[in-house]
C-alpha cells in the first residue's frame, strides 16, 4: 500500500493474521453449534478483506468457505479451515 511504509504495512497484516488466526480458533471450536449462515459470513468476510493485506490465498480460501457454507458442505468447510489454520501459522 502507498500510505503506509514497509514497518507499517508489516504491522497491519501481522495484525491481520492474528485477528484472523483467533476468529477461525474460535469458530473451529464452536463448530458443532456454529450455523451454515455464520460459517458463510466468515468465509465472504475473509474473501474481501484476505486481498486488501496481501493475501490472496486467504481469499481463495474464503471463497471456497463461503460456496461450500451455501452448499452446506461440512466436510469441505473443515477441511479449508484446516488449510486456512495452516497458512496463518506459517505467518504468525
Amino acid at each position: 500500500m502507498d500510505d503506509f511504509d514497509d514497518d507499517e504495512w508489516a504491522e497491519m497484516q501481522e495484525m491481520y493474521i492474528n485477528h484472523t488466526f483467533k476468529e477461525l480458533t474460535s469458530i473451529k471450536e464452536n463448530i458443532n453449534s456454529a450455523t451454515f449462515d455464520s460459517l458463510r459470513t466468515f468465509g465472504h468476510n475473509i474473501k474481501g478483506s484476505g486481498g486488501m493485506y496481501g493475501f490472496n490465498e486467504i481469499t481463495e480460501m474464503g471463497a471456497t468457505i463461503e460456496s461450500a457454507a451455501k452448499d452446506e458442505n461440512m466436510d469441505q468447510i473443515k477441511s479449508n479451515f484446516d488449510k486456512l489454520e495452516t497458512f496463518l501459522k506459517s505467518k504468525l
